[in-house]
């Protein structure tokens, strides 16, 4: 299995891609598509309008916020998982490994980052509900390792008090917040180092560096949707990455290019439709988050 540090293979994708002459503009929220006679002609920020006849959505957790704001019904939820980085600690495996309870890769600092097997935390909120039939298979595969909280915090994607109509004039729910930083679960990161320690005694509990938490957006199947947006001629979606968008993020960007500009793709994307979650299809679930 490979690896790769985040905070380095980012900054290099997207220096290249600077370098091959993309715009990168940080900290500037899109607050809604501008829309001609129902098709894409730009996109409404907090710092005016850019005009262009395709948008790719791929705003992770909020994708499903933005989505709905514009008519398109996505089941997509979000889980929050605990991440803790080790002191510097002796080689066991050079790529990731997983076990039942944890899971580690080796970092370039001599750690490694650690993380629960399957352990994750779900915020109840108006989307829950709503999409709760769609999510039957899946909650009830994970039901032991699914913990189960009454409401996520303010500004959040699902929260109870998230706004989910805003007019493109006025700041929007992504500029109330800009980055997910949600607290981790400490009990769930202590269970996880007990774990670590009784498959490898003679290394014991690690010593943490760090500890972290994030919200992995997913989909009833735990599979992404890569599809055009039949109700918004020149939107494409790419959201629902399931935990998964580090890695594969490379593969889906290339997808995503060839779709948007018309080239053939090469590769069959009837399993990442939109579609599939209204039209009867049986809900199959891909891999695990």
């Amino acid at each position: 299995d490979a690896r790769a540090e985040p905070w380095v293979a980012v900054p290099a994708l997207v220096e290249g891609a600077i370098a091959r002459g993309a715009v990168v503009i940080e900290d500037c929220a899109v607050r809604a598509l501008d829309l001609k006679a129902g098709r894409v002609a730009g996109v409404v920020t907090e710092k005016g309008r850019i005009a262009c006849d395709q948008v790719v959505l791929a705003g992770g957790a909020w994708s499903s916020l933005f989505a709905r704001a514009h008519g398109i019904d996505i089941p997509q939820l979000s889980v929050l998982a605990s991440v803790a980085a080790t002191e510097p600690m002796p080689e066991i495996y050079p790529g990731g490994a997983a076990a039942d309870d944890f899971a580690f890769r080796q970092r370039e600092d001599g750690g490694l980052s650690l993380a629960p097997g399957a352990e994750h935390d779900f915020f109840l909120g108006p989307d829950a509900l709503r999409h709760a039939t769609k999510y039957r298979k899946i909650f009830t595969k994970d039901r032991k390792s699914t913990h189960f909280r009454l409401a996520a915090p303010k500004g959040y994607p699902d929260g109870w008090l998230t706004p989910r109509r805003w007019d493109a004039d006025r700041a929007s729910p992504f500029e109330a917040i800009r980055v997910l930083n949600p607290a981790p679960n400490m009990a769930t990161i202590a269970r996880t180092r007990e774990a670590f320690a009784k498959a490898f005694p003679t290394l014991g509990r690690p010593k943490l560096r760090a500890v972290w938490a994030g919200m992995i957006d997913t989909m009833p199947d735990v599979v992404p949707v890569i599809d055009r947006a039949e109700r918004v001629p020149g939107l494409t979606i790419a959201t629902g990455m399931s935990g998964h968008g580090f890695g594969i993020g490379p593969g889906i960007g290339r997808v995503v290019a060839d779709l948007v500009s018309g080239n053939a793709v090469g590769h069959d994307l009837s399993r990442f439709r939109l579609s599939r979650f209204t039209d009867g299809s049986e809900i199959i679930l891909g891999p695990s988050l």
